[in-house]
């Protein structure tokens, strides 16, 4: 058995009326998966796309300059 996958919006008729005639089919086993990005919500998807484009523009951070400032904030922040 061949398993293959289909990605289809369930807003759109067409793909309803797929779904609906493969679901008469004996030979066919659906199953419906979701992408856990489309359960995101708008904010945490533009957050990571700003991410992803900082990574891109290499607009990061080392590892040992993250640590760097978080061990003077405290310090700072235990001296008061």
């Amino acid at each position: 058995m061949q398993n293959y996958t289909l990605k289809l919006k369930e807003t759109d008729a067409k793909s309803i009326a797929l779904i609906n005639y493969l679901k008469t089919l004996d030979f066919v086993e659906l199953s419906k998966d979701g992408d856990w990005w489309d359960e995101l919500e708008i904010e945490s998807k533009s957050s990571i796309e700003r991410g992803l484009n900082d990574i891109k523009n290499t607009k990061t951070h080392s590892d040992e300059n993250v640590r760097s400032a978080v061990r003077k904030r405290i310090l700072k922040v235990q001296n008061k």
